[in-house]
């Protein structure tokens, strides 16, 4: 009887320390596993998910995070230090310093020399202003072609024409015109008329008396202050009283 609970008792400790032997073999590994180096992460990650590696970070928690750019964007991944096994994944929202630096980058503006470029075709250059307001900025250049002025209004970034206007030339008076009258046939002024055809420019006919008692009519552009024509009296009457 002594005999059989001496075996009894031997054979449930070797199966008792059987036990202890597996499970201390199974949880060993687990409990000497060391913590991967960085370039194993990286070289795991990369195994994982083909691409570029940004920036390697290890935490305190035993974990590893990834920053790493795909084909698809810049991706956040958590990974376990021992094990090597990803814990999350995450895109990231970024934007490219491309863009920013679009965005910072002030256009440049034209010179007054690259805006008298653009608008050579447009006339003869009179007068350029670069005019800078409150939230506004442009060019002022005013051209004459044709004998007619022409105000244009231009972007400073682009040289795009924004406006074009007939600029209204202010007409001379009476007396302006029969000064230039009489200093041009050196005579007295005598009697003036207003002429301003749907046609052509306006202009006054000033009737101008010269010292030897002839009569001349000057005709004198409203706008430029021209002479346009002299008709002399005895002319007129020669052509009055010719063969009949």
């Amino acid at each position: 009887m002594k005999i059989r609970k001496v075996l009894i008792t031997a054979g449930l400790t070797l199966v008792f320390g059987l036990l202890l032997f597996v499970g201390f073999q199974w949880c060993a590994p687990s409990l000497s596993a060391e913590i991967l180096t960085k370039e194993e992460v990286n070289q795991t990650a990369k195994d994982k998910y083909p691409g570029t590696i940004i920036k390697t970070t290890k935490t305190e928690g035993e974990e590893y995070q990834i920053e790493m750019q795909l084909e698809t964007g810049v991706y956040q991944i958590r990974m376990d230090a021992k094990s090597g096994e990803v814990r999350s994944i995450k895109k990231e929202a970024i934007v490219h310093a491309a863009e920013e630096t679009t965005e910072k980058t002030p256009q440049k503006q034209l010179t007054q020399k690259e805006i008298k470029a653009r608008i050579s075709k447009q006339g003869d250059l009179e007068q350029i202003d670069f005019v800078q307001e409150k939230n506004n900025s442009y060019y002022k250049v005013v051209v004459n072609k044709n004998n007619e002025k022409i105000t244009l209004i231009l972007d400073p970034y682009t040289g795009t024409i924004i406006d074009s206007t007939m600029v209204a030339d202010s007409i001379i008076t009476e007396k302006e015109a029969i000064e230039i009258a009489e200093k041009h046939v050196r005579g007295t002024g005598d009697d003036t008329e207003f002429y301003q055809p749907s046609d052509q420019t306006p202009y006054y006919l000033v009737e101008v008396e010269l010292e030897d008692d002839r009569d001349a009519v000057v005709q004198v552009d409203g706008y430029t202050k021209e002479v346009k024509t002299i008709t002399w009296e005895d002319d007129e009457e020669d052509e009055e009283d010719g063969p009949e």
